[in-house]
């Protein structure tokens, strides 16, 4: 899979947000398949199953911001230590 995402050219952030998104979705799946498996009351169970999802949405919010914050960080260190980047 993530060959395909190589050779369509997509951006360095693309990919980085799939591996995240995938590595978050694959622990959170793992948690719903627990529940699945192991609770029997169906409300308490679908109780858990609508906060796994919203920890999965949070945390996939984080995850974005805290990337855009060390994208612009980034960014903005590299113009202030070498500002004549790309100039000739």
């Amino acid at each position: 899979m993530l060959q395909s995402i190589v050779t369509h050219k997509h951006t360095h952030k693309e990919i980085n947000m799939f591996i995240h998104n995938q590595m978050i979705d694959t622990v959170q799946g793992a948690k719903k398949q627990f529940v699945e498996t192991f609770i029997k009351d169906a409300t308490f169970k679908t109780e858990l199953i609508k906060l796994i999802d919203a920890q999965a949405a949070a945390t996939k919010t984080s995850v974005e911001a805290c990337l855009a914050i060390a994208t612009a960080f980034t960014k903005n260190t590299t113009a202030m230590l070498y500002p004549n980047k790309g100039a000739k």
